[in-house]
């Protein structure tokens, strides 16, 4: 990789990737991580949100791939897949340098595992630093003291004349970028989120519209990748998504025993049939949480059915694979408020619904247990203080269980 010498050429690299992003017509977000000492870019990643399958003859293609593949996420994750054999230095000796300020799954994402970070222009709807003041009032207390110890945005020439903001840990810090580059890397944003979201949020058959998996054949091709995803796929059942009751709390709790961190995530679609149920795999990487990994790993499935070139296939997961927006969530833990996690949980839960979730009680983003110390009212006070993409668009609002019965079987199983 190249090596840059000041902030103006580190934000041109990013520049090309937001480029080479909205070529790709997902979101037109590019980054890269850059090694303080020297200089020397590490990696350049951009948004895949929405991709092209590989050799697919689909038409038209079926672009919504990872709800979590945001060009910081995945940089994270890159830096983890390869910081043995690679013998990457420590995160805090690295910069993540963006175009566009963080969103909360990435901000959550680039604190948990220590980088510092250089933005280019403000998010003022999804990004943590969306009222530009340096105050992060989405970030808790402990969480936020980090960022504003790790974190800057460059300074722009005229005639936009922005000061730098933040602290000196990241990479070229306190240094300028011209004004052309700095519009270059907003507009180009602005110019593709609509759409992408659209694309996002539409990406599936209404409920009324959809057939019921549990009905499939064992032989199906939905059925197969399904029972691949999660050996729990289709073996529960409830009347009602939003309201899970006892039977749940063992896919919950076997799949936690069996993960690196005792949580798991389920996922039931808007018949009440349980989709998968997946612990997270935080040893090779402490971003791959156990929400990530239903979320993501569920649309990679789905991404990949539905650019099969078998016509009948592509036909079939149409038909009977939701959008997780019609579904339902249910973390056996929700993550501790207080944490970083927590805002990367629920930052890439609204990149998972990228707009308007269908208004119904309960809310499709539940929990069964909390953590020692942690209330019902700290969850949902970190979801009411997140950007305004969440609060106003998505409607982000955790809520616990209301079967008592599978709180108390959950509880007795652990």
């Amino acid at each position: 990789m190249d090596t840059v010498r000041n902030a103006q050429q580190a934000v041109e690299t990013v520049a090309d990737q937001a480029i080479l992003a909205a070529q790709q017509k997902t979101f037109a977000v590019g980054g890269c991580i850059i090694e303080n000492a020297t200089g020397k870019v590490l990696q350049a990643m951009h948004n895949n949100v929405l991709m092209p399958y590989p050799n697919s003859t689909a038409q038209p293609p079926f672009l919504p791939h990872d709800p979590t593949a945001h060009g910081e996420r995945q940089l994270v994750q890159w830096y983890y897949d390869n910081r043995q054999a690679l013998n990457l230095p420590e995160p805090s000796k690295l910069t993540v340098v963006t175009t566009l300020d963080p969103c909360a799954m990435c901000a959550g994402s680039l604190l948990t595992a220590g980088f510092n970070v250089a933005v280019s222009a403000i998010d003022t709807y999804a990004g943590v630093n969306y009222n530009s003041q340096f105050d992060f009032p989405t970030l808790p207390p402990e969480v936020r003291q980090k960022a504003q110890q790790t974190w800057g945005y460059y300074a722009v020439d005229t005639p936009i004349d922005r000061q730098y903001q933040g602290s000196a840990g990241p990479v070229f810090a306190k240094e300028a970028i011209d004004a052309r580059v700095f519009s270059l890397t907003g507009s180009i944003f602005d110019a593709s989120v609509n759409t992408v979201r659209e694309a996002s949020n539409n990406s599936g058959l209404a409920p009324d519209q959809l057939k019921n998996p549990a009905s499939l054949p064992a032989n199906s091709a939905v059925r197969k990748a399904l029972t691949e995803l999660s050996p729990w796929a289709l073996t529960v059942k409830f009347d009602d998504p939003r309201m899970p009751g006892a039977a749940l709390a063992k896919p919950l709790t076997e799949t936690a025993r069996h993960a690196d961190t005792m949580n798991a995530v389920a996922l039931l679609d808007p018949f009440g049939n349980l989709l998968a149920c997946l612990g997270g795999q935080e040893k090779q990487s402490p971003i791959r949480t156990a929400f990530m990994e239903t979320t993501r790993r569920y649309a990679l499935m789905r991404w990949e059915l539905m650019n099969s070139n078998d016509p009948q296939v592509r036909a079939e997961a149409q038909q009977y694979l939701t959008h997780p927006k019609y579904g339902t969530f249910v973390f056996l833990y929700i993550p501790d408020p207080r944490t970083s996690e927590a805002v990367m949980t629920f930052g890439a839960y609204g990149s998972t619904m990228e707009g308007p979730v269908p208004q119904s009680f309960p809310s499709n983003l539940q929990y069964v247990l909390l953590h020692p110390g942690v209330t019902p009212q700290a969850v949902a006070q970190l979801a009411q203080k997140l950007p305004p993409f969440y609060t106003q668009s998505v409607q982000v609002a955790p809520s616990q269980v209301l079967d008592e019965a599978l709180i108390q079987a959950a509880k007795g199983a652990l």
